[in-house]
């Protein structure tokens, strides 16, 4: 069993979150300092939802927000195996999506290229 096996896939929304972190600090039109207090005011907005249903909301909602927020326009997109596989969110693998994503959006946070 491979090691991306073993952890269920999870690394493709550990790198989804990663990417929509480093778009929102770098491509959006609000600038960069902007950027990344969007990322932070996301991070702090969905690692205090403990319900998968509440959780993928609020997601949907400040990512739907950046994007459609004349100030922000950030190039950001929803990844579809989050919403599709929503039954599977329960118990531990909700957990290690919510970490994933996380960790993704914390890595673009402190990846700032200088």
């Amino acid at each position: 069993m491979s090691r991306e096996e073993n952890y269920g896939g999870f690394s493709k929304f550990f790198n989804w979150a990663f990417a929509i972190g480093k778009d929102i600090i770098e491509k959006s039109v609000c600038g960069k300092e902007k950027g990344k207090d969007y990322v932070k005011r996301l991070i702090f907005d969905i690692r205090a939802e403990e319900s998968p249903g509440r959780f993928l909301n609020k997601l949907s909602q400040r990512l739907g927000e950046y994007k459609t927020n004349t100030n922000i326009q950030a190039p950001v997109n929803l990844l579809p195996e989050i919403f599709q596989f929503k039954d599977k969110w329960s118990g531990d693998s909700f957990y290690y999506l919510k970490s994933a994503i996380l960790a993704g959006l914390l890595n673009a946070l402190s990846s700032e290229v200088r």
